[in-house]
């Protein structure tokens, strides 16, 4: 071991020199450095050194595989467990070198070593899941995404599980740093020769320069891993009560192309769907557009019991409302929902209170109690269910006692959305437009990323290639000028490309 001490410290250098290394020195070093710890043997690595100790007190990249060597060595436990092992557990000696690590490592070096860090972070959520503690994982891995892409803006199989050990824990605030920051993109592929593809230890505009197929960051992906963090993502938001993101991970999930049919983990998201809609919006909600006609007549034809509850919530009968819901009462059970159906019931009664803001400009708590709620005579609580409406948000009025005890209390609704306590002032609207500005800035910036990476790939370099063709023959021809402009100064013509690939 004491041999190899000076060449897995060799790299980075220390004390680091006057003048950084440039990036064509700190890729050639630590492709090295990459291939001797690849050449080294396990169990060599996991032994001690002279003096005691071992290798998990340098850097990054010989911490990460003398990590993975105890995890696959005699410590992890039977047939290289870690999950068997109380070195692993929880609170044991490895289990704190690993999350410590994953808090801490240097995230420009990972990007050499993709794989052995996805095992890593795999492998403290297995730990977590083998003891029955999801929870403990959490943070760890949480901050592991973090730190290899601050953005989490390309979706990696690390996403999926994430989400998964937060539903399993049922820890849904934990999962916001992550599902709020919006997918952009999927792990590419670099072609036969990515000549032209940045030097990892490079600055790049989008993680999705270094997270790729190649790469090891993730594993390898199908239609099933999104339709599941998608899922999952909308009922963690759902635990969350943040409808608005609830019904947009959900409606990802059901209109995701799959071929000519849908997958049950879309149906089970159209049914979240429906039900989320209601809670909303207050009624039904149109199937969205870009959703395959395959896939809406399954939709509808497994939902039925939910698109009913819908069509009844929309008519504002309450006694009819909760008749469905306990004629359906094993449905909603085997589905999972019966807690969302119960939202449901609840908030039939605040929407059946707005729809009087679209008839009347002011009503007696008493008239209010007699339209919406099976028993008219139970005033006091009608009142200060008004009351709880207004102070959270629900309901944009006022609530005006009489002087007369005798009299019912009367409610104002606002007679336009700039008056009335939901009114907004001139400096949070601005605040609201401002960050509207940056999230559509934001968007731009992701999409002439994608515009520039569409123009790097072999499909759009044979259809230039093609349009030429036809306008030097005379024939009808599209505008590839557009995607070669994004490219800015990663295209280097036609021919050079194709050598490429």
């Amino acid at each position: 071991m004491d041999e190899l001490l000076p060449h897995l410290l060799s790299f980075p250098p220390h004390p680091p020199p006057p003048q950084p290394l440039s990036n064509v020195d700190y890729d050639r070093n630590i492709k090295i450095l990459v291939q001797t710890l690849n050449q080294v043997a396990a169990s060599k690595l996991a032994s001690g050194v002279s003096g005691g100790g071992d290798l998990l007190d340098i850097n990054t990249l010989p911490y990460l595989y003398t990590l993975l060597a105890h995890i696959g060595g005699p410590q992890g436990g039977k047939q290289g467990s870690p999950a068997t092992s109380k070195l692993f557990a929880p609170g044991g000696a490895l289990w704190l070198k690993m999350v410590e690590f994953m808090d801490d490592f240097d995230p420009i070096q990972v990007r050499y070593a993709g794989q052995p860090w996805r095992r890593l972070v795999e492998t403290v959520a297995k730990v977590a899941r083998a003891v029955s503690a999801p929870t403990v994982a959490l943070q760890p891995v949480r901050a592991a995404m973090v730190r290899l892409d601050p953005t989490t803006s390309c979706f990696t199989s690390t996403h999926t599980l994430f989400v998964r050990l937060c539903l399993e824990a049922r820890a849904y605030r934990i999962a916001s740093p992550i599902l709020d920051n919006d997918i952009y993109h999927f792990p590419g592929s670099l072609g036969k020769n990515p000549t032209n593809a940045p030097l990892l230890c490079a600055k790049h505009d989008s993680s999705s320069s270094y997270i790729n197929s190649a790469s090891g960051l993730s594993d390898t992906l199908n239609h099933k891993d999104h339709l599941q963090y998608f899922l999952y993502g909308g009922m963690l938001y759902i635990g969350m009560k943040r409808w608005d993101r609830a019904l947009l991970f959900l409606e990802f999930a059901i209109i995701s192309p799959t071929g000519n049919t849908a997958s049950m983990i879309q149906v089970q998201a159209y049914k979240k769907w429906v039900l989320v809609g209601l809670l909303l919006k207050g009624s039904p909600l149109p199937m969205p557009r870009t959703t395959t006609s395959q896939a809406a007549r399954l939709y509808r034809a497994i939902a039925k019991p939910y698109d009913a509850i819908a069509e009844v919530f929309k008519d504002g009968d309450i006694s009819r409302l909760r008749e469905e819901f306990e004629v359906g009462r094993k449905v909603w059970q085997d589905d999972c929902n019966t807690g969302l159906l119960l939202q449901v019931l609840d908030a039939s009664r605040r929407f059946a209170v707005k729809r009087l803001e679209k008839t009347y400009a002011a009503l007696s708590v008493s008239e209010i109690a007699r339209r919406t709620l099976p028993d008219p005579n139970i005033q006091a609580e009608t009142e200060h269910y008004l009351g709880s409406l207004i102070a959270a948000g629900h309901l944009n009025a006022t609530l005006t006692q009489s002087p007369d005890s005798s009299h019912p209390s009367i409610l104002r609704f606002a007679a336009s959305p700039t008056t009335g306590p939901l009114a907004r002032s001139e400096a949070q609207a601005y605040k609201e437009l401002v960050e509207q500005t940056k999230r559509i800035s934001k968007l731009a910036e992701h999409i002439k990323e994608t515009d520039r990476k569409l123009a790097m790939t072999k499909e759009y370099i044979e259809w230039v290639r093609k349009s030429r063709k036809q306008k030097d023959a005379g024939g009808p021809m599209g505008e590839p000028n557009h995607a070669m402009e994004m490219a800015g100064d990663d295209y280097g013509g036609d021919e050079d490309m194709m050598a490429d690939l």
